[in-house]
């Protein structure tokens, strides 16, 4: 029998629900040493920008973000990791967690 192929924000999806039933709560700091203001994300699963070239970048589990007057988007993740993402991305994909909102802002 055919599987049917899965595209990546599936992929992305599974992956996401596995970890977070495998993974302990854990507080990561945030140290903010800029002028720019965080929102916090952390209702998301994950966060996934989409390219004109086909190309994306997932951020699994975000936890806070900043967009500064020119559309650069920073995002800070459960993991650790900063990201800085310049605004040529076409489309932003986010997942919510179970009963948090789809929208904040």
């Amino acid at each position: 029998m055919d599987e049917k192929k899965k595209d990546i924000v599936e992929e992305v999806r599974e992956e996401v629900e596995k970890e977070l039933k495998e993974r302990k709560p854990m507080e990561i700091p945030f140290f903010n040493a800029t002028n720019l203001r965080f929102v916090d994300i952390n209702h998301e699963l994950f966060r996934q920008y989409l390219y004109t070239n086909g190309a994306n970048i997932t951020i699994n589990f975000p936890l806070k973000l900043s967009i500064d007057i020119k559309g650069v988007h920073r995002v800070f993740d459960a993991s650790g990791l900063s990201y800085f993402i310049p605004p040529n991305w076409i489309a932003v994909v986010t997942k919510p967690k179970p009963g948090a909102p789809n929208f904040i802002m």
